[in-house]
């Protein structure tokens, strides 16, 4: 029996008219209106959202606060800005502070040139930081698995490795270790992630705090 076709609706997005199915993530259907709007945490074959990173902020008409484009479905009639003073001022907020701590070795790093944190700096930032203390440091690079190496200098907490391995593989190794900025991604039990499926995180990753280690280095 075919699927149902979806309830189509219709919002104002940065002034245009938009149709898109109901329900849908805003994330995505701003894009049938040729808007972009940045996310890190958000990936859609992860299950539900949870709007980790607050990069995709977005100024909703008839609700004070700014609400986070990847987990708000699109209603009819709904009115969404993506582009004033605020929603600005929010999304470089958000830059500035996943930048506090990541190292700027973009040239060395293997993600360099093909990182979404790269183009959303450069497309969302405000260019400079208020910044001033130490960065943190961990030991680097640390052997997540055999195959898996980790820099968690470089790690922005997206989320992304985690919830693979809790919602997707279901094989529930990867956590989020301490609190505050001594937060940090690793196995529950501190032994190496060994699971069948375990080389996707380096895909879902968006900086380079995950590589390939027989790549590292080497090639693309």
């Amino acid at each position: 029996m075919p699927r149902p076709a979806p309830k189509l609706i219709t919002f104002s997005i940065d002034g245009r008219e938009v149709e898109a199915p109901e329900n849908e993530m805003l994330v995505d259907a701003a894009k049938r209106g040729d808007v972009e709007i940045p996310v890190f945490c958000y990936e859609p074959k992860l299950g539900a959202p949870v709007g980790a990173c607050r990069m995709c902020l977005v100024d909703i008409e008839g609700i004070p606060k700014l609400q986070t484009g990847c987990s708000t479905p699109v209603k009819d009639g709904m009115v969404v800005h993506t582009q004033t003073a605020r929603v600005a001022e929010a999304q470089e907020a958000i830059v500035e502070f996943l930048l506090i701590n990541h190292p700027l070795d973009c040239p060395v790093c293997d993600k360099g040139g093909e990182c979404p944190l790269q183009d959303v700096s450069f497309g969302w930032g405000g260019g400079k930081t208020r910044f001033i203390e130490p960065k943190r440091h961990f030991k680097k690079p640390l052997e997540l698995s055999p195959l898996i190496a980790i820099d968690r200098e470089r790690c922005i907490l997206c989320y992304r490795c985690v919830r693979f391995s809790q919602e997707l593989s279901e094989d529930y190794q990867l956590v989020l270790h301490e609190r505050g900025a001594a937060t940090f991604v690793g196995t529950f039990d501190g032994h190496p992630y060994v699971a069948p499926f375990s080389g996707n995180i380096i895909e879902l990753c968006p900086v380079g705090a995950l590589t390939s280690r027989p790549y590292r280095f080497r090639a693309r």
